[in-house]
């Protein structure tokens, strides 16, 4: 890597600036253009320096690097715009999970207050079934402008698609980790891995919650390698987030590489709040206005005394609801 020596940083030693530089091997943007001249930016080489992928031979009918060469040069570290109130908006969109916002928004607070971009520690949300556990995952990253992948891993009985598929095997192809940074062009987007603590165990392809082990420890996702492409690649800013309902299905090493952090079930006005959220978000995907909609008194009442085991029947109980309103319209 180049070393940023600026008038007032030269010295005969690394600035502590620099040495983070180098250590986490981030790049400004002002050194190594990408496409076009993205001043401001951060990026970074996730690939090792100076690596370019074979060309595709005019007798193949398809490049197997196809969806990664984007990774050649370096990828955006994206970080969000208006920090203060991004937060206070998913705080509000999520009254049940103040302590799950708090910790999903740790390194872009320190983004925030310090300049300094840090990768996320990966981040375990633990709760019962529906309580809205990727939701708030999904919310908060979706609104700080990252983008989000959700994987249900509770039937993912071959974890190499992980790993990648070394290029001997029918079912070839690089990690789903690098496809999603080159198809992202950023080396930070979110990855949510839900039920991890029903993933399968023992199979013969492998057991998700050991092959996660190696993103979630930051040394090891610095340098992954991709079995596929036979290179090690810089995973180590990727946003983790896993969720479960049992924690006692979470393996101890596992456990230890995440903040746990527990979501419950919304009560009282949280949900009466919550349900006039998912009224606004259904009328958006019906491409409705959501001010046309509304819980009157009685609505509100039956919402927060049958609405209360999960977020999945409050949905369906809005759906009714929404439905009822629209079917008066039509008499009206």
């Amino acid at each position: 890597m180049t070393e940023n020596n600026t008038p007032d940083t030269q010295t005969d030693t690394l600035s502590s600036e620099a040495f983070l530089e180098e250590l986490l091997g981030i790049v400004p943007d002002k050194e190594i253009p990408v496409g076009e001249q993205r001043s401001g930016f951060t990026c970074l080489k996730v690939l090792p320096e100076d690596h370019s992928f074979p060309e595709n031979s005019s007798s193949r009918r398809i490049d197997r690097f196809a969806s990664v060469r984007r990774l050649e040069s370096p990828v955006k570290l994206h970080t969000p715009r208006n920090f203060a109130t991004l937060k206070a908006r998913v705080q509000e969109a999520c009254p049940h999970a103040p302590q799950a916002v708090e910790v999903l928004a740790c390194s872009d607070e320190e983004w925030s207050e310090w300049g300094r971009i840090v990768p996320m520690r990966p981040v375990l949300l633990v709760g019962p079934p529906g309580c809205g556990k990727s939701t708030v995952a999904r919310l908060y990253h979706e609104m700080a402008g990252y983008p989000v992948k959700t994987i249900n891993v509770s039937g993912m009985t071959d974890a190499l698609s992980l790993m990648g598929v070394h290029q001997s095997f029918g079912e070839a192809k690089p990690s789903l980790v690098t496809e999603w940074m080159a198809s992202t062009e950023l080396a930070n987007p979110c990855i949510i891995l839900d039920e991890i603590d029903k993933a399968p165990r023992g199979g013969q392809h492998g057991n998700v919650q050991d092959v996660m082990l190696q993103f979630l420890e930051g040394m090891e996702a610095g340098s992954f390698n991709d079995v596929y492409l036979n290179l090690s690649v810089n995973a180590g800013y990727v946003r983790w987030v896993l969720t479960a309902n049992d924690l006692a299905q979470v393996s101890e090493p596992l456990r230890s590489r995440c903040r746990i952090v527990q979501v419950d079930q919304p009560r009282g006005k949280d949900v009466v709040h919550l349900a006039r959220r998912i009224m606004a978000e259904i009328a958006r995907e019906r491409d409705l206005l959501p001010q046309w909609f509304t819980l009157s008194p009685e609505e509100e009442e039956l919402v927060q005394r049958y609405c209360t085991k999960d977020l999945r029947s409050m949905r369906q109980y809005i759906e009714v609801i929404m439905k009822d309103q629209m079917t008066y319209w039509k008499v009206a």
